[in-house]
């Protein structure tokens, strides 16, 4: 029996080959009818035997193409009609409605084909790409999605390139950035008059040279990653003494990947993924000193693939503190200073992304590949979330979808606050919306505070932990309660004007209200922020509080402890990363960090062994962490376990069958597995698709500004 049903799928549907798909789907089952697009979704009526249209619907979804992602699926039936054949059909136009943005993606294999190929016209172009692969946030100025609304509108398609994009059968077809030599961008390095660019940056690396790389979103600095003496230099210009750097590598030997890692590598994304560093791992000591992984990313332009043909430090083009260069003049002006040549091209940049990171497989930040991919929100009213201070990301709740930005990093600088802005009114103009609400962290000196305050619109004050909680649930797609969520990470703003960071929040059946079920022990902070500078510090003060037989001697010792004993100047903290710290600096692990979270990275690379911890209060686990009878890799292994075994209790004890981790801690993968283990016959919940830690802040917020919205 014949049935004709309208499927309508939404979300990244439009510039991304979806209709070809479609289409060539359809040919694939005897089945009639046709498909089109609108604003908002792709629209398919498909007619034939009822298994038919089933099956070809479950396929169509099985193999989407790469630069798609459907959100939802509504079928409907329809009367059946005369027909012969499966057809496209011209686009329509809903008033008022926004097409999702697609993300930049890397290369796919077809186009790097065509570059392999001396035959094709695109042989060696630095700027192939196609429907399925190559640049599209980064280069849209405005929505719809067409070419001139691009930064390719000055590149005027040659006569070839016009008949593959006005081809429906072509792989091109529709394909806004596509050029080739003939119509395209340029390649050049900067003051160096020469015919092959990308041979003459080789000989650059080649002679330890440091050169700025203009890419997809934004500006790379590379060095030979073999050549301790580049790096160094690197490291000396950049003043980032300790931060290990990416690397940008053509084949996967440096790491020690499972399949899982290597699927995630290769994927369109590209990602950054850090991983154990392999038996073959050869790069110089300053890539990652003082740690056993490698940040690892594989070539995602055509660019980088003709470039790349050894191991290549790839760290971001910005000053520490600042945001990404991705202006030509911008670079020549900010970067002078720390790269020796410049290789640059004239495809604008209008939307700076950062390279996405994974820790193995936990998303660490969620940029390039992934922004501005929607999720699920319930809710109808339009509110922004402006996030944290640190790893910022801000997200727009509009219609029924939630809109997380690209890294914008942290909001200590001027500059960083310029783009902050900047990303903001792109993303308004774009969706075409005005807030109804402001959503911003409760601590009242964090940049994006005072942004909200001053905005003019209604704020709404969220803690800390409680939207890490809900970004937890609103990356999983649940939005009921109740929920029982470690918050774990080094710092947030608690409703008591302390510094949380290590807590139990049960939320409640709506998520509309929760409760600090259990806390840390709290220690002192002694100096804010120089305390997380010199971890000795925090760990004079955990001394002090728990009562602990640990000293440290330092010039400023004395000054510490009389602070100590006369309460002077101290912030109380629950926060576990706070506790890591103090822990890494007893062990004389770290005891001075040039970047956030290096103490407790040190710490998870020293645990080694089966020594496992027989605490049942912290205190006594912090005993065992000062027994000087074993070593420092036992009594660190130890110390993870101990942690998760009491963490686990206090879940545990909420008796709430979904829980969750969440925060910057949850990223410590030793930590995790503890937990795992610990918290089996509970449904748990880990990030997946949000980071854990500052970075997916600002999705929780937006849904806290969906809760209150009535």
């Amino acid at each position: 029996m014949k049935v004709r049903r309208l499927i309508r799928l939404r979300g990244v549907v439009q510039g991304v080959g979806f209709r070809p798909h479609v289409a060539q789907t359809a040919a694939r089952f005897p089945i009639t009818g046709f498909c089109g697009n609108d604003d908002r979704e792709v629209f398919i009526e498909a007619q034939g035997s009822a298994s038919d249209v089933d099956a070809f619907l479950a396929s169509l979804l099985e193999s989407l193409p790469p630069l798609a992602s459907v959100l939802s699926v509504s079928t409907s039936e329809l009367e059946l009609v005369d027909e012969q054949s499966f057809s496209i059909v011209s686009s329509r136009h809903v008033p008022g409605v926004r097409t999702l943005i697609p993300p930049d993606v890397a290369t796919c294999p077809d186009c790097l084909a065509d570059m392999a190929s001396p035959d094709n016209r695109r042989y060696r172009y630095p700027f192939t790409t196609c429907t399925n692969c190559g640049p599209r946030l980064t280069i849209i100025e405005d929505l719809p999605y067409d070419r001139p609304l691009t930064t390719m509108k000055k590149f005027p398609m040659c006569p070839s390139c016009e008949a593959e994009y006005s081809d429906v059968n072509d792989r091109r077809y529709h394909a806004q950035p596509i050029s080739c030599p003939n119509c395209g961008p340029t390649l050049w390095i900067e003051g160096v008059d020469c015919e092959d660019p990308i041979a003459e940056a080789q000989s650059m690396l080649d002679a330890g040279h440091i050169l700025a790389v203009k890419g997809l979103g934004g500006f790379h600095l590379l060095c030979d990653a073999r050549n301790e003496s580049a790096v160094a230099e690197l490291r000396r210009r950049k003043q980032r003494p300790g931060k290990p750097f990416a690397v940008m590598t053509p084949d996967l030997s440096l790491a020690s990947l499972t399949p899982e890692q290597v699927e995630l590598l290769e994927s369109p994304a590209h990602p950054i993924v850090i991983a154990p560093m392999s038996s073959s791992y050869d790069l110089a000591p300053s890539v990652a000193p003082g740690l056993s992984d490698v940040g690892i990313m594989l070539p995602y332009t055509p660019l980088h693939t003709l470039l790349v043909d050894r191991p290549l430090v790839a760290t971001s083009g910005n000053l520490s503190g600042e945001p990404l260069c991705y202006t030509n003049e911008d670079a020549l002006s900010r970067l002078s200073a720390f790269a020796d040549y410049f290789l640059l091209h004239d495809r604008d940049i209008h939307v700076p992304v950062e390279d996405s990171v994974f820790l193995e497989s936990m998303p660490v930040r969620r940029s390039r590949g992934y922004a501005p991919l929607p999720f699920p929100m319930p809710g109808c009213k339009t509110v922004l979330a402006v996030g944290g201070e640190l790893k910022n990301t801000f997200c727009l709740a509009h219609d029924d979808v939630a809109h997380v930005s690209a890294h914008i990093g942290d909001m200590g600088s001027l500059a960083s606050q310029q783009a902050f802005d900047r990303s903001v009114d792109q993303m308004l103009t774009m969706q075409r919306c005005t807030p109804d609400l402001v959503v911003c962290d409760l601590h009242p000196n964090y940049a994006t505070t005072a942004w909200a305050e001053r905005s003019g619109y209604a704020v709404l004050p969220v803690q800390h932990h409680y939207a890490h909680a809900l970004s937890l649930l609103a990356s999983h797609g649940r939005f009921e309660g109740p929920f029982a969520c470690l918050t774990i990470d080094g710092t947030g703003y608690g409703t008591d004007g302390t510094v949380w960071g290590g807590e139990v929040l049960v939320l409640s059946d709506d998520l509309r209200t929760f409760e600090r079920a259990w806390h840390l022990p709290v220690f002192p902070i002694v100096g804010g922020d120089r305390a997380v500078r010199q971890p000795w510090r925090l760990a004079l003060g955990l001394a002090h509080a728990w009562d602990l037989p640990f000293d440290y001697d330092h010039a400023e010792s004395a000054q510490v402890k009389l602070q100590l004993s006369r309460e002077i100047g101290l912030v109380q903290t629950s926060s576990l990363g706070r506790l890591f710290d103090a822990v890494s600096a007893m062990l004389g692990v770290c005891v001075q960090q040039t970047y956030e979270a290096q103490a407790a990275m040190e710490l998870e690379r020293v645990a080694t062994g089966s020594l496992r911890s027989t605490a049942t209060t912290w205190r006594a686990l912090l005993l065992e962490v000062l027994d000087s009878s074993v070593s420092v890799a036992d009594r660190a292994m130890r110390f993870h376990h101990g942690c998760a075994v009491l963490l686990a209790q206090e879940l545990h004890s909420a008796e709430i069958p979904l829980v969750g981790v969440t925060g910057g801690c949850a990223l410590n993968r030793l930590l995790m597995e503890f937990l795992r283990t610990e918290l089996a016959g509970l449904e748990v919940l880990k990030h997946e698709t949000a980071p854990a830690n500052d970075g997916g802040l600002s999705l929780g917020q937006a849904l806290a500004g969906r809760l209150f919205e009535a």
